[in-house]
């Protein structure tokens, strides 16, 4: 135990660093990630060490083990139908009366009735089956959680492929040895990094962003489908149950109005139904049972779903505006890009939007590298010789002073040696 609480101290730990995705995405990537692993671990302790138990009587002559190694592979129901009869449940989904399995159609009530004979009685003509609503997801449900967590990075492998030119800009500018004529022939050459190469990062940056919503959609849908339709307004029914008295929450002997949500979604009691059969050379042995039986790691799976729920949404609305927040930084990088001066200003106007980014990101980390691109742009693209930086003319990077980009008077162009 004290090793999976070593691997989960790990998964849960978060540091914050700098990072070549954003932080919108980070929270997909590594925090949903690891929560989902989490939850992964949590169920596969229960999965692997909790059992089905049934009520079996002695007189049924038939092995616990059987009996509840068969209902684990066959699974467990209950009957939708007496969600809101609260007068007649036992357990939620399971009458009282374990004979009653049907329903009256020609009563204003719906009167629960036997579908078969019992003591010689037939049952009513006008006696309709409830509905089975079976439940296996104990059987899977760690790995399918474990499953989603590959979903969520997924497509962070494809932003590495797609940014991998502006990671290793990053790379390059972080050692601290960048040079301007390198990276002005590596990054700005239409050679090695052609217009088309651009034009597609920015498409597939976009399908990233939408990669990570249907991350979400699909765990949050597909979730809901396999639930029974009843995942999709979990937490919502979480936090009205939640506003009740706390008698009327968990009274569970008593009249309650409020089933509880995660008994609705994953009940911790069903019916299991088993066949029994054996035969010798002196005798033969047939028999049906029904047992009630429970399910005690649901009551696991019911929380861990509903921490999930929330992140989900959370997962939701952080993907839609990470992709929003993404088209505006297109739309108002192509039409709002300002330059200083204009010989920047025609520079620029022979750059792809890819470019304007890796002057962008340079500018922020350098100025002084910034300002040296730009004097070799301008003589690759506009083929005109840069001015040396240090002249009155007005430069590419007004706001650098000149002390700053030499602040070694002697590495001046026109340092005459103090005379």
């Amino acid at each position: 135990m004290s090793f999976v609480a070593t691997d989960l101290k790990g998964l849960l730990t978060l540091n914050i660093k700098s990072r070549h995705d954003g932080y919108l995405d980070q929270y997909n990537r590594i925090f949903m990630v690891k929560l989902l692993m989490v939850t992964t671990i949590v169920m596969g302790l229960s999965w692997y060490g909790d059992s089905i138990n049934c009520i079996i009587p002695e007189a049924h002559g038939i092995s616990g083990g059987f009996v509840s190694q068969t209902c684990w592979i066959q699974g467990v129901y209950v009957y939708k139908e007496l969600k809101d009869r609260i007068d007649e449940v036992a357990y939620y989904g399971i009458p009282k009366d374990i004979t009653l399995d049907g329903y009256l159609t020609n009563t204003e009530n719906k009167e629960l009735c036997p579908m078969h004979p019992k003591l010689d009685k037939k049952p009513s003509e006008h006696c309709t089956h409830m509905h089975k609503t079976f439940f296996l997801q104990y059987q899977y449900f760690p790995f399918l959680v474990a499953s989603f967590a590959i979903l969520f990075y997924v497509p962070y492998i494809f932003f590495r492929t797609a940014n991998a030119d502006l990671i290793s800009l990053k790379n390059n500018i972080k050692e601290g040895e960048a040079d301007a004529e390198n990276i002005a022939k590596h990054y700005f050459s239409k050679t090695t990094n052609p217009q088309r190469n651009n034009m597609l990062r920015i498409v597939f940056n976009i399908l990233i962003k939408i990669l990570y919503l249907v991350a979400n959609l699909v765990c949050f849908l597909g979730l809901d489908r396999l639930l029974n339709g009843e995942y999709i307004g979990y937490g919502n029914k979480w936090i009205q149950w939640s506003s009740l008295d706390n008698a009327v929450q968990y009274d569970y002997m008593g009249m309650r109005d409020h089933p509880k949500p995660g008994n609705i979604l994953l009940p911790p009691f069903g019916y299991c139904e088993v066949r029994a059969s054996a035969k010798d050379i002196k005798e033969s042995y047939a028999n049906q049972h029904k047992f009630v039986c429970e399910l005690s790691q649901n009551i696991l799976y019911q929380y861990a779903l509903v921490v999930l729920w929330f992140a989900l949404i959370i997962g939701i609305v952080v993907s839609v505006i990470g992709l929003l927040l993404l088209i505006i930084h297109y739309i108002v990088g192509v039409f709002g890009i300002k330059a200083d001066g204009p010989v920047a200003k025609r520079i620029f106007k022979t750059l792809s939007f890819r470019e304007l980014e890796y002057l962008e990101f340079i500018r922020k980390r350098d100025i002084v590298l910034y300002g040296e691109i730009l004097d070799h742009l301008k003589n690759d693209r506009l083929h005109e010789v840069a001015p040396p930086s240090n002249r009155d003319d007005a430069p590419l990077y007004p706001s650098l002073p000149n002390k700053d980009r030499y602040p070694d008077e002697q590495k001046r162009p026109d340092y005459d040696g103090g005379y």
